[in-house]
């Protein structure tokens, strides 16, 4: 029965758009209506506050905390700390303050006076912000900016209110956590429900509501679920309605600014759900608030809602009262469109209740109303066709002159096309040389570039080459020479121990002369080991990195895992040597750098391409502030040596990744098959590695 008002109450909402405002800038300072005690406390400290700027900032919250329930007295308090400011030069009060009085307008309706107010705000805080860009004049600025966007929404320039609302959002976005920037976001979310774009205004209301969780249950989100309970409303989704006018309910503690909404927006959910009694009582106490506030449109708005629904329900004599405070409140707005519709309501209601003369009288005075408009519409198109007329007669007149500059215009047009199109010629020659030669130019640059690089390559690959070279003789002479001269003094000692029987002391000194051979002969071993291994000589690849992995894990408090693929058949010696010397400066630089626990080397052949990844969980390091050491330089040159590349991914904290993507030459691919015995699949020196 009450169902089809429920379009009417959203045609409204889109006439008048709630003012959503910002009224708490001050750390600290209440956003809503404030108990007595409160109040009083804020008087108390309003007289005894020790200088102008303190008692400023004090009838700022005292104004903030009145704007719920007598903007007239919010009115005077604001006004008295712009007083207080000006006396004491403090711009950032006097900002504070015009923006104060410029939000109490708009929940007056007063567009007038709250876009002049918002302007000589912006006028002080702007300057000031640009000296010293503080954080409450930016929130201050992004408050201005909302509040000059709402005046625009409400004289019906939407692209100028999205402009003011997306200049807050720049200055509120900055922030770590705005509630005013939820208020922006809620007003975008107006513009496009007006612009009948219903998704993208609950995109933004629904991204508004997602600010609590930066925000904690603030007085702004009230709105906000307000609108999305009559975006509900609107698609008859009752129970979705339900639920945001829930979240709506939790913060009328916080927030009585909108408490009058959501009564109303209350009652239009009883309505749709058909329950006219607690929809009469809903609406009543939306009443109620309304009238505290002043705010003049929802009164009228809501006494015509009441006053049908009490017609309705055969109470004639109260929605008699109703409509006609409706029509009186309606008067003074001065919206002809509406004071039609309570005219044709009370029309309505008086021929329901047999009162025939009062009923002519009401459609008489909607009926002159319409025909006033009308004859607003019918001057207004008399004036533009006599103002067509008299352009025509002027065309008429002109029409001669411009027939004569025609033809002159005509050849000239033709001259004109004329040297363009020769001009045209000449640039297309022109730029056709120099792009012929700058490309010539160009070939000859990457060909002295190729040049260098080849150069440095086989430079690069001499050095490469004469280090293993010296290696290899190194190791030969160490382990063929010095080697076996040890061995040999270490055969005459052991000799000389057994065939005579020594004093004690003399037999002690050999026994640790003998010791320190030994361990002579194993550092000489390592040393040549690592100069060349000889499980890589003889084995190959994946032996000697099998080894290397066991030593590297025997070494210290380190887990090596190895993961091996397609090494069944021989590289060439130079490319094994090669790959070798990148696993061990990797894993060299894990060692000395990472701190970690357990690394993971895969080493995967296809053919003539090669993979390595040596993973650890390390510190690892940030490689964007941070340049590569010696050790990675190293692995990057031998890998650009091999015709592949070496990337590190690396954040601290969390492990070093270095992957080489290798392309080997075709005389590095075709090497002799493995020995028999060597191993050929994955080795594995550790139990499975776990990453981080």
């Amino acid at each position: 029965m009450a169902a089809p008002f429920l379009p009417d109450c959203l045609a409204h909402r889109r006439r008048t758009r709630w003012a959503l405002l910002l009224l708490a800038l001050l750390g600290g300072a209440p956003a809503v209506a404030a108990p007595g005690t409160a109040a009083d406390s804020l008087r108390h400290a309003l007289r005894t506050a020790p200088t102008d700027t303190a008692r400023a900032l004090t009838a700022l919250r005292l104004s903030i905390a009145l704007a719920a329930t007598d903007t007239a007295r919010a009115g005077q308090y604001a006004r008295q700390a712009l007083s207080l400011s000006t006396t004491a030069s403090f711009g950032y009060g006097q900002a504070h303050g015009w923006l104060q009085l410029s939000a109490l307008a708009l929940i007056r309706h007063d567009n007038a006076r709250a876009d002049r107010y918002s302007q000589r705000a912006e006028a002080i805080a702007g300057p000031l912000f640009h000296q010293h860009p503080a954080t409450r004049l930016r929130k201050l600025l992004g408050a201005v900016a909302n509040n000059r966007g709402n005046v625009a929404d409400r004289r019906g320039a939407y692209a100028a209110a999205t402009r003011f609302y997306l200049q807050a959002a720049d200055y509120l976005e900055a922030l770590p956590a705005s509630t005013t920037l939820l208020t922006v976001y809620a007003n975008l979310g107006n513009s496009f429900l007006v612009l009948s774009q219903p998704a993208r205004a609950a995109r933004y209301w629904r991204q508004a509501a997602a600010l609590r969780a930066r925000t904690g249950p603030v007085p702004e989100l009230l709105p906000v679920y307000l609108q999305l309970a009559t975006l509900h409303l609107q698609r008859t989704q009752p129970d979705s309605a339900w639920q945001q006018l829930q979240f709506a309910r939790s913060l009328l503690s916080i927030n009585t600014l909108y408490a009058g909404e959501f009564y109303g927006t209350l009652g239009q959910y009883y309505l749709l759900v058909q329950q006219p009694e607690p929809a009469g009582q809903a609406l009543h106490r939306a009443l109620g608030y309304a009238e505290r506030k002043g705010a003049a449109g929802y009164q009228a708005q809501l006494l015509g809602q009441l006053g049908q629904l009490e017609a309705q329900r055969g109470d004639l004599g109260h929605a008699r009262s109703s409509l006609q405070r409706s029509l009186a409140l309606t008067a003074q707005l001065g919206d002809p469109q509406q004071l039609v519709g309570a005219l044709g309501a009370l029309a309505q209601l008086e021929e329901e209740a047999g009162q025939w003369r009062a009923a002519l009288r009401y459609t008489q005075r909607a009926h002159g109303l319409r025909d006033s408009l009308a004859g607003t519409a019918v001057r207004q198109q008399a004036q533009q066709l006599e103002a067509r007329y008299r352009s025509r007669q002027q065309a008429q007149q002109l029409a001669a002159l411009r027939q004569a500059q025609a033809a002159q215009a005509l050849v000239l047009r033709q001259q004109r096309r004329l040297a363009a199109v020769y001009l045209a010629l000449l640039l297309a020659v022109a730029v056709a040389g120099a792009l012929a030669w700058a490309l010539r130019r160009h070939r000859r640059r990457l060909a002295q570039q190729q040049q260098a690089q080849e150069k440095v390559l086989l430079t690069t690959q001499a050095v490469l080459r004469g280090q293993e070279e010296e290696r290899r003789r190194v190791a030969r002479d160490l382990h063929d020479g010095l080697g076996g001269l040890l061995a040999t003094v270490k055969f005459y000692l052991g000799a000389a121990r057994s065939r005579d029987a020594l004093p004690a002391g003399p037999a002690q000194l050999l026994a640790q002369a003998t010791g320190h051979l030994d361990a002579a002969v194993g550092e000489l071993r390592r040393v040549a080991r690592n100069l060349m291994p000889e499980a890589l000589l003889a084995f190959g690849l994946a032996q000697a990195l099998h080894d290397l992995c066991d030593a590297t894990e025997q070494a210290g408090a380190l887990r090596v895992q190895l993961q091996t693929y397609g090494l069944d058949a021989r590289l060439a010696p130079a490319a094994e040597a090669d790959v070798y010397r990148l696993v061990q400066e990797l894993l060299t630089n894990v060692v000395k750098h990472a701190r970690a626990r357990q690394v993971l080397v895969q080493l995967m052949r296809h053919g003539p391409d090669l993979q390595l990844v040596v993973e650890d969980d390390g510190c690892g390091f940030d490689p964007a502030a941070r340049p590569p050491g010696v050790g990675l330089r190293s692995v990057q040159a031998r890998a650009q040596y091999l015709g592949g590349t070496a990337e590190v991914q690396s954040r601290p904290g969390q492990g070093t990744t270095v992957s080489l993507e290798l392309r080997l030459p075709a005389e590095a691919v075709a090497g002799a098959a493995l020995p028999a015995g060597a191993p050929t699949a994955t080795a594995s020196t550790t139990e499975p590695f776990t990453s981080k």
